[in-house]
Parts: C-alpha cells; sequence; structure tokens
C-alpha cells in the first residue's frame, strides 16, 4: 500500500520539479522571476520545515518502522516539490 502511495507522490514530484525547473530555466532570471522564487523558497522553507516537525513528533510518539519511515519522508518530499511548484503557479497568475 505504501509502496503504490508512494510511486504516485513520487511521480506528481517529479513533474513539480520539471515544472519548476522550466520556471526558472525561461522566467527566473527577471526581476519578477527572481521575486516569485524568492517568495517561492520561503514558501518551502516553511513547509519542509512543518513536514520533518511533524514526521519528528510522529516517530517521537509511535516510533515508526522503516517502510513507514521511508513513506513519511517520500510525503515530506512531495510535500515540499509540490508546495514550490504550486506557489510559482500561483504568484506568476498574480504578477
Amino acid at each position: 500500500m505504501y509502496t503504490i502511495i508512494g510511486m504516485v507522490l513520487s511521480f506528481i514530484g517529479l513533474v513539480a520539479v520539471i515544472f519548476s525547473a522550466y520556471f526558472i530555466k525561461k522566467e527566473g532570471g527577471d526581476e519578477r522571476g527572481n521575486k516569485i522564487l524568492g517568495i517561492a523558497g520561503m514558501t518551502v522553507y516553511f513547509s519542509f520545515l512543518l513536514g520533518y516537525l511533524i514526521i519528528f513528533i510522529i516517530n517521537i510518539t509511535f516510533p515508526l518502522n522503516r517502510e513507514q519511515f521511508t513513506f513519511a519522508l517520500t510525503c515530506l518530499f512531495a510535500l515540499v516539490v509540490i508546495s514550490y511548484s504550486a506557489t510559482i503557479i500561483k504568484l506568476k497568475r498574480q504578477y
């Protein structure tokens, strides 16, 4: 079960990484692009810290086995790259 969900999240994360790389290459060099990337970076920083804190607290409360911990890290990776791409998309429409 964890494997299938992890594969889907990894695929979505891969698409988000490709979109982010495309945006950085295409529009990241100008002033508007730098502003969007800066705000997106702050959003990712917050989402990473929040996700890591949640995983840490869950692991202390209910110790995770190897498969569960790997799944939690996959979810964290997906949260980070999806929030980065979503912030870029939102700010692209706003600016």
